[in-house]
């Protein structure tokens, strides 16, 4: 009898030990599971300022989180998602999946681009979110080998903004405002979702709201077309004659610039 408290009481300490590592990096785990997962489905660098969980209350703050750019455009990153606010439900700590009840993104920034090839980032970051569609890897695990799952009954993205820039224009940037973002129960219908599988969702919904927004700056014509194809067209056009097809163009130029 003896020996079994001894081993029980080993046991424990060493529980113990484990629950006040896990809870003092925390954030840390937080921090490298976003850039993990975050880096898979989007496929290029997901970086995150800082992470701050308070575990009791089950509130938590994710500071500076950024996705770089496709290879092939200018700015550094595509997203810049500002401040995100989560809560989570305390309750479901130690369940999987686990329930989040809100997670809020506050004046995420958004960089459109088409380069001088004709190809938008946006573009190339859609394709790259559907080649990890019902991926069932992804994700982590917890101590039984299962899938680490979770369900957001909310997730808001409000006052977002878009920079729009094309190469064939000189590179000259125009902000559009993007669309409020509400999802509600992500994940519930098929009993959870992993990490990777809610970047993609957020990412898919971002990128649809961005390319409804600039699609009314006109932005379709220069997609699928060089800089120099596009450079061509236009002077054949005005050695042909100024007709209507050389007003059209100067006329979407002043529309998308602005002027």
């Amino acid at each position: 009898m003896k020996k079994i408290l001894i081993g029980a009481a080993a046991l424990l300490v060493i529980t113990v030990g484990i629950s006040v590592y896990v809870l003092s990096s925390l954030d840390g785990i937080v921090k490298d599971a976003i850039e993990t997962y975050g880096s898979e489905a989007t496929q290029t660098r997901v970086s995150v300022a800082g992470v701050k969980i308070m575990v009791k209350s089950g509130k938590g703050t994710i500071r500076g989180l950024n996705v770089a750019n496709p290879k092939g455009f200018s700015d550094p990153n595509i997203f810049e998602l500002g401040m995100i606010s989560v809560k989570i439900d305390t309750d479901t700590v130690m369940q999987n999946p686990i329930i989040i009840d809100k997670i809020t993104i506050r004046s995420p920034s958004v960089f459109y681009e088409i380069n001088r090839s004709g190809v938008s980032n946006v573009d190339v970051l859609k394709k790259n979110l559907a080649k990890i569609s019902g991926a069932s890897g992804s994700g982590d695990k917890n101590a039984d080998g299962e899938q680490l799952k979770m369900i957001i009954r909310k997730l808001v993205v409000e006052d977002g903004t878009a920079r729009v820039r094309i190469a064939a224009l000189g590179n000259k940037a125009q902000n559009v405002i993007i669309p409020r973002i509400q999802l509600a129960d992500v994940g519930k219908k098929s009993g959870g979702a992993t990490a990777a599988e809610v970047a993609q969702i957020l990412g898919k919904h971002l990128v649809k709201n961005v390319k409804g927004s600039v699609a009314k700056l006109g932005v379709q014509q220069y997609l699928g077309k060089s800089a120099d194809m596009l450079k061509k067209g236009a002077l054949g056009k005005v050695g042909g004659g100024l007709g209507g097809a050389a007003g059209n163009v100067g006329g979407a130029l002043k529309g998308l610039l602005g002027k």
